[in-house]
Order: structure tokens, then sequence, then C-alpha cells
């Protein structure tokens, strides 16, 4: 309407305005309004609906209320011209009657959105009719959110400012913290001051110039700050309930969400499991589902480079295994380096901007980097390297979540063979030695009988794949490799 208002010879855009619920008119008066404009011998549209006395099927006055709306755009500034059009011609009215029911709050929130877009630009006194026209078509301008009562929303905590409901849930509450940035800048300014007092080039804040170290511990108590007012907010947007959840972070989180509401908060118990309880107390936990992941292609690297790191002493088998259930996430280099080889296995990826966002993830130096890389290209490339060859493999999935004991694990990796059938847990260690540890055998063992209860007529084998490029089976010496 808009753009035929300014602009009255774009016939298309007339031809939908005719046709929309403000005129509702059917086919065959735009046909014969396009018949009437070769009978005539050309002109636009909107010329020929001044002219009622050649319109057949054309209700009368149609043309008088464009003109007269014309006027009014005109004459003033958008959002007031639009108000007036909407007023005189019922638009959100007709809108309403016209919209199926499971449309009908969109529609008009995208009509009471115009009128606000029409606020914004130009600080709404300033605009002329057809900058705003060329604003709408050159896109940008948001559509509103038609919000369902009924609905669940999923929002940023920065997003549901303002916003309340009977019920929130905030999900994955205890992350880490956020590694030190590279390559950044920090700002000394302070509010009454004309100019910055200092403003530096920061290579890494894990490693300060002595001139910025007082200014970085100040922009560290402002996260802080920021990071308790997002909490705050997050909070506040509930009447009623709220609720936290998280998972099992890969490295401890101290000050997180979770560890500072996890004990001011009752355990919540699903409704579902309740009253299972209550009806069958000996009730069987479910066999558990098993989600899995397709790999993407690996793109290997030299395997000489691999053996060569490990040859040099990276890893011992004496070394932690910090990626185990039941132990405990330490911050030493050998637990991020191991931890980082399992990302790299995850992503099938050991290229160098891979390697880099690992590096960047766990905190590690371009060494130890290289160490990780080193380790999952050992694994890829080693005894084991049939476990991701498609050809041998019917199924395969990674970090595959499983409900054992009513705790939540997850696999390293699961595969099917294509030619015996067999399942295998796969389970990355970068320690030489695995299986003399008790305490992991009796967890992979506890992995494996956890697949074979949700494939019971199948094998299901299970083996350790360490950092020096084995793959061993436990109790089963003879054949690690099969």
């Amino acid at each position: 309407l808009l753009d035929v208002l300014v602009s009255p010879q774009h016939n298309l855009s007339l031809a939908r305005v005719l046709k929309s619920p403000l005129f509702g008119l059917g086919d065959e008066a735009l046909v014969s309004l396009a018949l009437l404009q070769q009978e005539v011998g050309g002109g636009c549209w909107f010329d020929l609906l001044q002219k009622e006395e050649l319109l057949a099927h054309i209700p009368r006055g149609l043309g008088a209320n464009l003109m007269r709306w014309k006027a009014w755009l005109d004459q003033l500034p958008p959002h007031d011209a639009l108000q007036a059009i909407y007023a005189d011609g019922d638009v959100v009215a007709r809108f309403a009657a016209a919209a199926p029911a499971h449309q009908r709050d969109t529609v008009l929130a995208n009509l009471q959105a115009l009128l606000g877009a029409s606020l914004q630009l130009g600080g709404g006194r300033f605009a002329t009719p057809y900058a705003f026209v060329r604003a709408l078509k050159a896109g940008g301008v948001m559509a509103p959110a038609a919000v369902n009562p009924h609905a669940v929303r999923l929002l940023t905590v920065h997003g549901a400012k303002g916003l309340e409901a009977k019920a929130v849930l905030l999900l994955d509450t205890d992350t880490p913290g956020r590694n030190a940035d590279t390559m950044t800048v920090l700002v000394d300014w302070p509010g009454e001051a004309a100019c910055p007092a200092k403003f530096v080039f920061l290579a890494s804040e894990s490693s300060p110039p002595a001139c910025a170290v007082e200014t970085l511990a100040a922009e560290r108590i402002e996260r802080e700050r920021e990071e308790l007012n997002a909490l705050y907010v997050a909070m506040t947007r509930a009447r009623h309930t709220l609720a936290i959840s998280a998972i099992e972070p890969y490295r401890s989180a101290p000050g997180s969400w979770w560890q500072r509401l996890q004990a001011l908060m009752p355990d919540a118990v699903p409704p579902a499991l309740t009253g299972g309880l209550k009806s069958a107390p000996d009730q069987q936990v479910k066999k558990p589902v098993i989600l899995l992941k397709e790999l993407p292609n690996w793109h290997s690297a030299p395997v000489e480079y691999a053996r060569a790191a490990i040859k040099n002493g990276a890893f011992s088998s004496a070394g932690p295994d910090p990626m185990s259930d039941g132990s405990t996430s330490t911050d030493d280099d050998l637990s991020r380096i191991g931890q980082a080889m399992h990302r790299l296995l995850q992503w099938g990826d050991a290229s160098a901007p891979s390697v880099r966002s690992a590096a960047r993830e766990f905190a590690l130096s371009p060494d130890q980097g290289a160490q990780a890389a080193a380790l999952a290209q050992s694994i890829r490339a080693g005894a084991a390297a049939w476990v991701w060859d498609e050809a041998l493999v019917t199924w395969q999935g990674d970090e595959v979540e499983m409900l054992i004991n009513g705790e939540a694990k997850r696999l390293d990796r699961l595969v099917q063979r294509r030619d015996t059938g067999h399942w295998w847990v796969l389970d990355y260690k970068s320690a030489h030695s695995p299986q003399h540890s008790p305490e992991l055998v009796q967890q992979l063992e506890t992995y494996r009988a956890a697949v074979q209860a949700v494939y019971p007529d199948a094998t299901v084998r299970a083996a350790f794949l360490s950092g020096n490029g084995e793959c061993i089976e436990p109790g089963d010496p003879s054949e690690p490799q099969a």
C-alpha cells in the first residue's frame, strides 16, 4: 500500500492491495481492470480507479479512498499517516477477520510492528514517505515474534529482559568461565574523563605486562559483576517456579550459576517418574536409548608426526586420564591436552584451524595443541583405524549419551562392524596402558554391559584406544585388534 501511494504507477503493488483484506477484490475484478487498461490505451491502474464511470466490476469509492490516503502520506510523517490509514480503513479488524486462526496473532503483531518501524526511522518525524518505503524494501527490519502463552519460549538471558513467565528453566548453568583472551584490547576510560587513561593492545590476558595488571584485574571484576547481573535477570523472570539444569562440565567450574544455586534449590523429580515409582516400586528402568551421530570425513595428517611426539615422551603410561568418568577433571597440562585430544577425535578433524580451536577451548599453548593433535592422529591411524572406515562400519557414533544406573554417561565412540555385526564400545585414553587400571577396566565393562542390554542378541565388545595407537581389549590380550 505504501509503495503504490508513493509511486502510483506500480500496478503490481496495487493489485496486491486490491486483493488484500483492505479491499478484498477477487480475480474477476482485477482481470476487468487489466482489460480496461488495454482498452483505454495504457495508463496506470491508480488513475483508472479514479474514473468510476468506466468501472463496472469495481466497488465505488475505492479510488477516493486511495486518493485520501495518498494525501495523508504526502502531507504527514509516515507514522501519523499510517495511524490515520489504520483508523480510516479499519485495517486491524479487516486483517484479523481474514487471517486464519493460527496466523492471526502473527499478522496483527506485524501490523503493529509496522507502526513501530515508522517511528524508528528518522525519529518518526523527519523521514519522507519515499525514504520510509525504501528502507522497508532494503530489508533488515526484524519481524516481531508472536508469543503464544501456551508455548515454550527459547530465549537468551538478554533476550528475556522485561519478560516474565510462570515457570522458567535455565539450561547449561555449570559451564566453566571464559578462557583468557588473546590479541585483544584493554581500555581504562573512567566515565568522568575526557579521554582514556590507558589503551593497551594485549597479546594474552594470561601473561599481561606489568603496566596492565591492575587494569586487567579491574576488568575481570567488572566481568564478574556483569555475570551476576545476568544471573539476577535470569532468576527474576520467573513468577512462580525457577528450575536450573546442567551437564557435567569438561573441567571444574567454580562460581558457575549451578554452583551458586544448587545448594539453595531442591532436586526436581519428573511427575511421570514419581508416579511410576509409587505404582510399581520394583519396576526396572527402561533400556537406554542410544543416539548415533554421523562423523564427518577425516582429513589425516602425517602419522609419523604423531608417533614422533609420543616417542619424545609427551605422555607416559602413568599420566592421568582426564576424560574417564568418575575421575576429577583437573586443570594441569596433561588433563587439558587429553581433553583437547578427545575434542579433535570427536570433531574428526585435525586440520590446523581445528587444532587452534581446541587449543583455545582448553587454554593450551601451540606446542600443547600439537601434542593433542599428535595423540588424536596416532589413535586414528593406529591399530583401530578400521573403526573410522565407512566400508567396514555399519553404524558409528561419537560422544554417545547413555543413562546407566540412573547416571548420564558418554561413550567416546560406538561402532558396529559390517562383516561380523559386532558392536564395539571404544574408550579413548591418552595413557599407554589403561588396561592396568582396575577402575578403568571396570568402567569400560560397565559401558559394554549397558550396550549389551540394548542389543541382547548381538555380540558387544569393548576396547581402549591408547595414545600410542594400540587397540587394547581387556580380558582378551591375544586378540586386541580384532
